[in-house]
């Protein structure tokens, strides 16, 4: 992996291991012996030049990734002039040719990289086929190849070739995919936090005519008595305190919802419509059963986000596992709001609905705006619960 992350040591290494590959393969098959070799098997420039033109075939391999077609002509061309030096080399010396026509497949466009394969087979075959029977001299019979020998060459340079092709297609997908997530990961960033956007605004309505009803009723009492006592600056101040709050919070109102939600402004749920929830999930197959034990002096904005809650989980339910029975316990420990929805497993064969996760985030929301908890997942018998608390200030509560 570490080698992944570092492509031209992992390049670096290739090169060296083939120069050393191609050395222990030239030496095992001895020093060249063929009579007519241009220069003489004793001659000490011979052998340099051999290890030479070896050591470069090997080393344009560390620009492989780059520059695939450079490197495959500079192969070709140290491996010609290789075979001029000694004609007796067989088509094992063409190793490094294989690694050519790869690194064109994998790195360059198709379908001109196939012309790879043609190169390579010329540079292999080309001179003992093609010039030498014209220019002479010719191979012994023994050294002279075979349609065999050239077509099983062949055939593995086209294997190599198919091989690099098939990895290009391979790591460009993969690449895609790659981007792909990096954008999908970067969508749902933005959607959730459209949707934090949305729930809080959805949240200033919901407060707004609860903290509307207590200040314009303030305002009504104050100037009342404003009347009964007409020159008593601190009443009327808090009439006009009471007004400039009205003002401000539906200015904030504006801010955080979109003009039509402001200006339909509905009369907000409680704990006495969860009712009507069950009874719409009961109408679309579900099997509900309710538990509601609470008392009185739960504030509306705490059972505003209940409700809120409950909507939220019956949509899940009806989203995901379909029609299902349903249990909902809506229970008031002291001062604190306990929830619990709980469903069936989903029928066998029964696809949910994809989904985003937007509601568990508003949910969320909702939870935090009150200190509570929430938590939701899957119970060991397969059926799935959300469970929240929402917790109030009060004497005796948490």
């Amino acid at each position: 992996m570490e080698l992944l992350r570092r492509p031209r040591v992992a390049d670096a290494l290739l090169a060296c291991g083939l120069a050393v590959a191609m050395v222990l393969l030239r030496q095992s098959a001895g020093p060249p012996d063929w009579p007519r070799a241009p220069f003489s098997p004793a001659d000490p420039g011979t052998a340099a030049a051999l290890w030479t033109l070896l050591v470069a075939q090997a080393a344009p391999m560390l620009w492989r990734r780059t520059h695939p077609w450079p490197v495959m002509v500079a192969v070709s061309v140290a491996y010609v002039a290789f075979e001029l030096v000694d004609p007796a080399i067989s088509f094992r010396d063409g190793l490094p040719l294989g690694f050519g026509v790869y690194a064109v497949a994998r790195y360059a466009p198709p379908p001109a990289s196939l012309l790879s394969v043609a190169v390579a087979g010329f540079a292999m075959f080309g001179h003992d086929l093609l010039v030498r029977p014209i220019a002479g001299p010719p191979l012994p019979p023994a050294l002279r190849p075979g349609i065999i020998e050239v077509t099983v060459a062949v055939g593995l340079l086209a294997g190599l070739w198919q091989l690099g092709r098939s990895q290009r297609h391979i790591h460009s997908d993969a690449a895609a995919l790659r981007d792909l997530t990096a954008r999908l990961r970067a969508e749902q960033q933005r959607s959730a936090a459209r949707a934090v956007t949305a729930e809080r605004a959805r949240i200033a309505r919901d407060l707004h005519d609860l903290v509307a009803h207590h200040v314009s009723a303030i305002a009504v009492q104050a100037r009342a008595k404003a009347e009964v006592l007409p020159d008593d600056p601190m009443v009327a101040g808090i009439g006009t305190a009471a007004d400039t709050a009205l003002t401000e919070m539906r200015r904030l109102l504006r801010l955080l919802a979109d003009d039509d939600a402001a200006q339909d402004l509905q009369p907000e749920p409680s704990l006495e419509h969860l009712r009507q929830l069950t009874d719409v999930a009961t109408a679309a197959g579900c099997e509900t059963d309710l538990d509601v034990s609470i008392g009185p002096g739960i504030p509306a904005a705490v059972q505003v986000s209940a409700y809120r809650v409950v909507q939220e989980s019956l949509t899940n339910v009806l989203k995901h596992a379909g029609p299902v029975a349903v249990r909902v316990v809506v229970h008031q420990e002291k001062h604190q709001l306990e929830i619990s929805v709980t469903n069936d497993p989903p029928a066998a064969g029964h696809q949910p609905m994809p989904g985003a996760g937007l509601g568990l985030i508003g949910m969320r929301e909702r939870v935090t705006l009150f200190g509570g908890t929430l938590s939701t997942g899957p119970l060991a018998d397969g059926r799935w619960r959300v469970e929240a608390t929402l917790p109030w200030e009060g004497e005796g509560g948490p």
